[in-house]
C-alpha cells in the first residue's frame, strides 16, 4: 500500500471499472473494523472522479492485503488499569492529511484519515489544525461517558501530539503569532485554556495517529497496527 502515494494525478482517459464501488465497500470496512487501512483508501478516494489504471490496480492491492490479513480484529475487552479516555493526533507534512485515534479504556473505539480543509503555511499549523478537529471528537466521546456515568464531570482528557511547537500554540494563549490561523481552530486553544484537554508531548515511536496520515515502512507499520489493538484471531484462540 505504500506506492499509492505516488500515483498520478491524471492518466489521461479512464478505463471502465467498478472503482466506486469498491472503495465505498472499503470505506465502509473501515469504519467498521479496519482503521490500518485507513489512509490508503482516504488517498485512493481523492482519484474516484477519474480513476486511471493505476489507481484500479492500487485499490485491488489494499483488497488482497485485506485478504492476507483477514484474521486481524479489534478484541473488545475493557482494561480497568487503562485511562478512561486518550487520544493521538498528528499530519503529514503541508499537504495536511490530518488523522487521529482515540481509546476508551484501552481499546480503540474512532479514528480518521482525512485531508484538511483549511491551508496551512507551516507544519506547526498543520498539526495545530489536526489536533483542533481531534478536539471536537474527543469532547463528544467525553459526553457519552459522561452520559453513561463512566467518567466524573468536567474531567480533562489527554491528546497526544509529537510536536512541540503545536503543543505551545495550543497551550500558550498570549501567542500573537496565530491570529492568522483559522479561527475554528482556536476553539482547541479554549478548551486548553478552561482545563477541559490537555496536550501532551509523545514521542513519534509511540504516535499512533501516524498510520492514518501516511505511508509507512511495513515494520513500522505492524508494530502500530498492533499498539492499535489488532491481532490475530487465532493466536487470540489459541
Amino acid at each position: 500500500m505504500e506506492k499509492a502515494c505516488f500515483l498520478p494525478t491524471n492518466e489521461g482517459n479512464p478505463v471502465w471499472h467498478p472503482y466506486r464501488e469498491l472503495l465505498g465497500s472499503l470505506m465502509y470496512t473501515i469504519l467498521c473494523v479496519r482503521p490500518d487501512i485507513s489512509f490508503a483508501v482516504a488517498y485512493l478516494g481523492r482519484f474516484q472522479n477519474k480513476p486511471g489504471e493505476a489507481h484500479w490496480q492500487a485499490l485491488k492491492r489494499v483488497v488482497q492485503y485485506i485478504k492476507g490479513t483477514k484474521n486481524l480484529k479489534f478484541q473488545f475487552k475493557r482494561d480497568e488499569k487503562a485511562e478512561a479516555l486518550i487520544g493521538y493526533a498528528d499530519t503529514d507534512d503541508r499537504k495536511s492529511v490530518s488523522g487521529y485515534v482515540f481509546k476508551i479504556f484501552g481499546k480503540t473505539v474512532s479514528w480518521a484519515s482525512r485531508e484538511q480543509q483549511t491551508v496551512a503555511l507551516s507544519f506547526c499549523e498543520a498539526e495545530y489544525a489536526a489536533l483542533s478537529v481531534a478536539a471536537s471528537k474527543v469532547l463528544w466521546l467525553q459526553g457519552i461517558l459522561e452520559d453513561l456515568q463512566q467518567v466524573p464531570s468536567g474531567k480533562p482528557f489527554r491528546i497526544f501530539a509529537d510536536n512541540h511547537g503545536c503543543i505551545a500554540m495550543a497551550t500558550n494563549t498570549e501567542n500573537k503569532r496565530v491570529k492568522h490561523i483559522d479561527v475554528k481552530h482556536h476553539f482547541l486553544r479554549e478548551h486548553v485554556a478552561h482545563g477541559r484537554l490537555q496536550i501532551v508531548a509523545i514521542g513519534t515511536a509511540n504516535q499512533l495517529a501516524d498510520a492514518f496520515t501516511k505511508a509507512l515502512e511495513p515494520g513500522r507499520f505492524c508494530n502500530l497496527c498492533s499498539l492499535l489493538g489488532l491481532t490475530d484471531s487465532r493466536r487470540v484462540l489459541k
